[in-house]
């Protein structure tokens, strides 16, 4: 790509093409040392002028390359008459996309292009990132062209069209054989970076400093359905904003299996929305249904009625399914229940197994993006809306996965707490011996 660009900054009549990262502090050493490193190997430094204040590549003429940068998008809108942007390695927000790609327009060329070189690995699910879904969602061939017919008027259509070529460093002839065999045993040591930095393939980035350092999204996910023989376990988390959250999990012997989870979206965002999604999914469900969440839902709601509050209303809503109460009087210490759940996730406290469902979307990513707080305690990290509300974006439904571990699994709860994280034999059930599976 960058020897492509430079062939049309030294041929074409009129080239003005942006160097855009998200910070631009980044860009003096990846696309504009890029650039300035294939035009000397070429012998073309005598054609260009390499600045530093401002940072760009002018060409003797007058076509240039000029660097901006997303933390400071005014100054890329400022740029006259860009030809087109060379988005290299960072997928940008899709605001700021918008606000970029909106400012490539001049009659000065013959045509305008936008270019990214990327990484394909995002932070929280892939599939549910703007640029997976703009470009590549419908898509299962690696590389591919696209057309979007749009209709300006009634006469009049247009075409917009992109391409998407896939490549990895089997394409790339100059690297030497020590990396190849880095990459290569990559395949043992680290199945997920083998599959996006060798192949290719569509990640979620893993992140340092997790809250959940010990889950392992090939250890700890399974693909259990639902069984109508066994009990229901829900938990809640009382947030509204991104949505009410409900995590649905079933118990086998000594092992948790989440298999659903309902996040309910303003303006579907309350407790009676929730229960009505959960009755709509589970309506026919008979075989029992404990319920579980944060303690502070047990405080009496103001404007209602004396004794009333959230966990009364949830009763009331699933009443059908004769629920039972299992919400802890305090919610357990946010550092300790850490410990003990990623020391279940570890295999190294052996009494419990907790599995999360390979189709979760919400789970998965607290656990995989959720990050730790510098005194140890969950990272509540807030971001806007769409509408500027602020909230949290992760950890909301870890906790109530939380609230559901700790006091469906008390007794082990105490144990680790006590200091004697190990394997003991234990009666099925919530301390109550002789039943068939674990309540």
């Amino acid at each position: 790509e960058a020897k492509k660009l430079i062939y049309r900054c030294l041929t074409e009549k009129y080239f003005r093409h942006i160097l855009v990262r998200n910070t631009y502090a980044t860009i003096k050493d990846s696309s504009y040392q890029t650039l300035k490193d294939i035009i000397y190997e070429l012998g073309l430094s005598q054609l260009f002028e390499f600045k530093l204040q401002p940072l760009e590549i002018h060409c003797k003429n007058g076509n240039m390359f000029l660097a901006r940068g997303c933390d400071d998008t005014q100054k890329i809108k400022s740029v006259k008459d860009p030809t087109g942007i060379w988005w290299e390695e960072d997928i940008p927000t899709e605001s700021d996309f918008i606000t970029v790609t909106t400012s490539v327009r001049t009659t000065k060329a013959a045509y305008l292009q936008e270019t990214f070189t990327i990484n394909p690995e995002t932070e929280g699910n892939y599939q549910d990132n703007w640029f997976w879904k703009r470009f590549f969602e419908g898509h299962s061939e690696l590389s591919f062209r696209d057309t979007t017919e749009l209709k300006l008027s009634e006469t009049e259509n247009i075409s917009l069209s992109y391409t998407v070529h896939h490549s990895t460093h089997l394409h790339n002839r100059w690297l030497p054989d020590s990396f190849r065999a880095f990459l290569m045993d990559l395949k043992a040591k680290n199945p997920y970076y083998w599959e996006v930095y060798c192949n290719g393939k569509w990640g979620n980035k893993q992140l340092g400093g997790r809250f959940y350092k010990s889950f392992d999204i090939g250890k700890n996910t399974h693909n259990l359905t639902y069984q109508s023989d066994l009990p229901l376990h829900i938990s809640f988390d009382f947030n509204v904003n991104p949505y009410m959250s409900l995590s649905i999990w079933q118990i086998i012997e000594n092992s948790a299996y989440q298999i659903d989870e309902i996040a309910m979206k303003d303006p579907v965002n309350t407790i009676r929305d929730t229960c009505l999604e959960f009755t709509r999914k589970y309506n026919i469900h008979n075989a029992g249904l404990f319920i579980y969440g944060d303690p502070s839902g047990r405080k009496e709601d103001v404007g209602r009625e004396k004794g009333y509050n959230y966990f009364k209303e949830i009763e009331h809503e699933l009443q059908k399914f004769k629920p039972i109460s299992r919400v802890a009087r305090m919610a357990p210490p946010v550092v300790m229940r850490g410990n003990f759940i990623n020391s279940v996730f570890d295999g190294s406290y052996q009494g419990v197994k907790i599995y999360i469902s390979e189709k979760s979307t919400y789970l998965k990513d607290d656990l995989l993006f959720g990050l730790q707080a510098s005194d140890g305690t969950k990272h509540k990290a807030k971001v806007k809306n769409e509408a500027g509300v602020s909230h949290e974006k992760f950890h909301h439904f870890s906790d109530n996965m939380d609230y559901f571990i700790c006091e469906a699994f008390s007794d082990d709860f105490k144990k680790y707490q006590s200091g004697d994280p190990k394997y003991y034999a234990r009666p099925m059930g919530r301390n109550i011996p002789n039943e068939r599976h674990r309540l």
